[in-house]
């Protein structure tokens, strides 16, 4: 089965049922289906007027989310390999991507100069055609090559087949409770594989699919509010701006929400329990290589310590080696990097943690992150956790600064609300209370906001560097 197999079959299912709404369009099932094998036959002709062989590389640069979506789940149908690009790229950078993916197709509504593969104007795609595309992708095709985070180094370009997506449908609609009747907002870039696969499996589903144009809070609150959204995907800092821009307005409508993308502190559960009262509050824990790994139900799991991920997610096994490392199996597993070595049957993304006695997933840190101080080993994300449970704390990023002595040193940068220096002053002893000599931050910056990448996570890069000082 292909990724778009049951969204054409909904068509025929649920022609009238709303499918799909952005800005100020919205389309049913039967919509969908239609624009589907427009764009299905459009591709097709386009790539045999260029005298293209199946299946492509094809790069997709386009503004809006819902014409993003239905042409990458039709270029999916074909059986070719669809690639979004970041709207937020320069064109060097637009550039140096199409050559990392080995494109074939840039499919764009803007200039490019020097591409050295097609450029198709979408504007000028003719959606419309008497020729029928007559492929449909297998299981096993390659659908789609996505970028990590870049969180801990530059982005890798991965690769994935349907069946590691379609194969997890259903555990995730168990999982979480999802149903067809949902509202679902997916108010990320379609870049970011955690809402380009929320967007594909609420329409696998049958369900309702609000996307945005951008991310504005005040925005996906009118939305939630005007269009009684009852489900929402997002990250961490997603959900704390839900919770600023809602003046202390409780949302009892939304029955789920549903966050990844890093660490979910225990205040800013809470707080967002008490904006949305009625939600259930679930975490996965996953990467984009290997998708769904462990998931945490927060209010019935919710005396764990901050390390714990929960549980493995149906048809994960996990195992930690002799160094801590997490490994995992799993049929959701990616086929992949560009250019690299096939997947193997256990992989890993270099987390450090473990499984406890009664089989919760626990984890420390990144490998990659890993400081040495001292000749000791340690986790900035442990610090990290530890901070955003400080009342006051919104967020907290722990980084590492080269020492001419101790080899390296741990810097925190924190954002809050109003915090003083008196504030900062009270945070330095909070941690020094719950932390050894060796793990205590040097320095604590006040901030009052992170560098995001397009996934919304913090850049530690910029940190880092210096950049964003």
């Amino acid at each position: 089965m292909h990724i778009a197999d049951q969204i054409l079959k909904n068509g025929g299912m649920l022609p009238h049922k709303t499918a799909l709404v952005y800005k100020d369009r919205t389309r049913t099932y039967r919509d969908v289906e239609t624009d589907l094998h427009s764009y299905r036959n459009a591709l097709s002709a386009k790539a045999k007027e260029y005298g293209l062989v199946r299946p492509l590389a094809f790069a997709i640069d386009i503004e809006n989310q819902d014409e993003l979506l239905l042409v990458f789940l039709a270029a999916a149908s074909l059986g070719w390999t669809g690639i979004p690009l970041n709207r937020k790229w320069t064109n060097n950078e637009r550039l140096q991507a199409l050559a990392r993916t080995e494109a074939d197709v840039l499919f764009t509504d803007r200039p490019i100069s020097e591409a050295e593969c097609a450029v198709w104007d979408s504007r000028q795609v003719n959606e419309t055609t008497e020729i029928e595309a007559d492929r449909f992708a297998q299981g096993n095709d390659l659908f789609y090559l996505g970028f990590t985070s870049g969180s801990t180094g530059a982005p890798k370009a991965y690769v994935r087949t349907h069946h590691s997506w379609t194969t997890s449908f259903q555990p995730a609609a168990e999982t979480f409770q999802l149903q067809s009747t949902n509202r679902v907002s997916v108010p990320g870039s379609l870049f970011h594989s955690l809402f380009l696969f929320a967007a594909v499996h609420t329409l696998h589903m049958g369900a309702t699919l609000y996307l945005e144009p951008t991310f504005s809070p005040f925005d996906v609150l009118e939305t939630i509010k005007g269009e009684q959204v009852d489900v929402i995907y997002g990250v961490p800092t997603m959900i704390e701006a839900f919770v600023k821009a809602s003046s202390n307005e409780t949302l009892e409508q939304v029955d789920t929400i549903i966050v990844s993308g890093a660490k979910w502190s225990k205040i800013q559960v809470g707080r967002a329990q008490t904006q949305f009262p009625n939600a259930k509050l679930y975490e996965f824990y996953g990467a984009s290589e290997l998708s769904f790994i462990s998931s945490l139900h927060h209010r019935s799991q919710s005396t764990l310590p901050p390390t714990a991920v929960g549980r493995p997610f149906p048809g994960v096994t996990i195992q930690a080696d002799d160094e801590g490392v997490l490994h995992v199996k799993s049929p959701y597993l990616f086929a992949g990097y560009k250019g690299g070595a096939p997947v193997k049957e256990w992989e890993t993304v270099g987390d450090i943690g473990f499984i406890d006695k009664t089989g919760v997933v626990h984890v420390k840190g990144r490998k990659g992150n890993m400081l040495i101080i001292g000749g000791i080993n340690v986790y900035p994300e442990e610090v990290e956790q530890l901070a955003k449970e400080i009342d006051g704390v919104e967020e907290a990023i722990a980084i590492g600064k080269a020492h001419p002595y101790w080899g390296s040193q741990m810097e925190l940068y924190i954002k809050g609300r109003h915090l003083s220096q008196e504030d900062k002053k009270q945070i330095r002893t909070r941690l020094k209370e719950m932390l050894p000599p060796i793990k205590r931050p040097r320095r604590i910056h006040l901030v009052e906001a992170f560098p995001l990448l397009p996934s919304g996570k913090v850049d530690r890069q910029a940190l880092r560097s210096g950049r964003y000082e």
